[in-house]
């Protein structure tokens, strides 16, 4: 896998697929099963959160961080198409235990853009 990976999502297969490259690239790196499954499930809720694969279209980024003193995933979800996101949802704090860092941006005109990552202990 190179350095940053593009998964356009349109349906709940894309989803699935980003959800299976997050775990390649991590279990790749070298996280322990515990951190795999975690960032994985961190990168599939939040793409059911944001609706998409279901009623917005977006995209996951999928990244790797660090040097090999301190490497980490980081996985973007974004939003494009505008949709009524809840940004108290219960999703995102249940996420955030997930994951080391979780941030929510908002995008113009009416996008969103969730960035979790996840540092191996």
């Amino acid at each position: 896998m190179s350095e940053s990976q593009t998964i356009a999502i349109q349906s709940e297969f894309d989803v699935f697929m980003a959800r299976m490259q997050v775990r390649k690239l991590s279990r790749a790196m070298g996280f322990d099963i515990t951190s795999q499954a975690r960032i994985a499930l961190a990168t599939s809720s939040l793409a059911r959160a944001l609706g998409l694969g279901d009623t917005n279209h977006g995209q996951v980024i999928i990244d790797r961080l660090g040097e090999e003193e301190c490497p980490g995933v980081r996985v973007i979800c974004t939003m494009n198409d505008g949709g009524e996101i809840d940004l108290t949802s219960q999703t995102f704090a249940d996420t955030r235990w997930l994951v080391d860092d979780l941030i929510v941006e908002k995008l113009p005109p009416d996008g969103l853009q969730v960035t979790v990552i996840k540092w191996m202990a």
